[in-house]
């Protein structure tokens, strides 16, 4: 029995012997952390569990299920899995299927995710309302602006706004931004939705928070945004730092430059590439830049960078099998 199956079953007599709602919780959580380390080829035998914990009572172990469901089962399985969940009776429950429903962004969701925005919690009903941000269905989109003025539902609705890419959005957007008191990660993540509606005041601000004058808690997050935002500063100012060897932040760099899609900045990538003694982890954050970029010539160069570690290997296998 290898080492999956050992941990699966431990955690599964946990689950099975505890009456404490914390412990039991945790070991749903366990099931669903261990799915990580379960080889492809096993998924489907990994998957026999997933009823186990949908037929349970508690809360958190039926949500573990849903999360293990989007994982594993094939994706129409699982998006059927999800949105026969949304008429479940308890909210928490619906939430948890709403948001998978919404992360598959997938066509075929759109009318239960409309439905669902008809929902009488307003936690399942943002989910959707994202969801259908995904699919550029703007059905949500009132959902999504009240959702800026909830400090927990702020940062994922100004993301949702920005790819929806309503025009609409940024005087709403703009007025949350100004707030004085703002944590730093919301101001920067509510900058670059603006910045990618075409805002010059979050371009500004994002700019400024990926500029390297001192360390700050967004700085890769403001550097990770600039891959969203078609402004020739913010390909500028990626490519400065990606040839800046010294820069902690290039690999987010080189992710962020290649949803650019612009294969004039290939030439880059090969010469950071060929950089002696350059890390596993950097030389995965190119091949991603460049599987972003998804040209012939992208992926050309990709199939030259090699890893030496054994989890830089999975990844890279993980990478290669997102994007062939």
């Amino acid at each position: 029995m290898s080492d999956w199956r050992i941990t699966r079953d431990a955690v599964l007599l946990t689950l099975e012997n505890s009456r404490a709602a914390a412990v039991r919780a945790e070991a749903a959580s366990a099931l669903c952390d261990l799915a990580d380390d379960v080889p492809p080829a096993d998924a489907g035998e990994y998957a026999a569990v997933i009823p186990r914990l949908l037929a349970d009572k508690q809360t958190e172990v039926i949500c573990a299920g849903l999360a293990l469901g989007s994982l594993l089962l094939p994706k129409q399985e699982a998006i059927d899995l999800q949105v026969r969940h949304l008429g479940h009776s308890v909210d928490r429950v619906r939430v948890e299927a709403a948001g998978r429903l919404a992360d598959f962004a997938e066509p075929t969701c759109r009318g239960a995710l409309a439905a669902a925005l008809q929902d009488s919690s307003s936690a399942v009903r943002f989910e959707a309302a994202r969801g259908m941000a995904e699919l550029k269905h703007a059905a949500g989109f009132d959902v999504l602006v009240a959702a800026l003025d909830d400090a927990e539902l702020r940062f994922r609705a100004a993301s949702a706004l920005a790819r929806l890419g309503k025009p609409e959005a940024v005087p709403a957007m703009k007025k949350v931004f100004a707030q004085w008191v703002l944590p730093a990660f919301d101001r920067t993540q509510l900058a670059g939705a603006l910045a990618h509606l075409g805002d010059p005041e979050g371009l500004a601000h994002v700019l400024k928070r990926a500029t390297k004058k001192r360390w700050s808690m967004d700085r890769a997050m403001a550097v990770e945004l600039l891959g969203d935002i078609a402004a020739p500063e913010a390909k500028a100012l990626l490519m400065k730092i990606m040839s800046d060897v010294e820069d902690s932040d290039r690999g987010v760099a080189a992710r962020a430059l290649g949803r650019h899609k612009d294969d004039s900045v290939l030439p880059m990538y090969g010469s950071i590439a060929k950089e002696p003694h350059i890390s596993d982890e950097l030389r995965l954050d190119l091949a991603w830049g460049l599987s972003f970029l998804g040209s012939p010539a992208a992926r050309e160069l990709r199939s030259q960078i090699s890893v030496t570690a054994a989890e830089a290997k999975i990844e890279m296998a993980e990478l290669l099998s997102e994007f062939p």
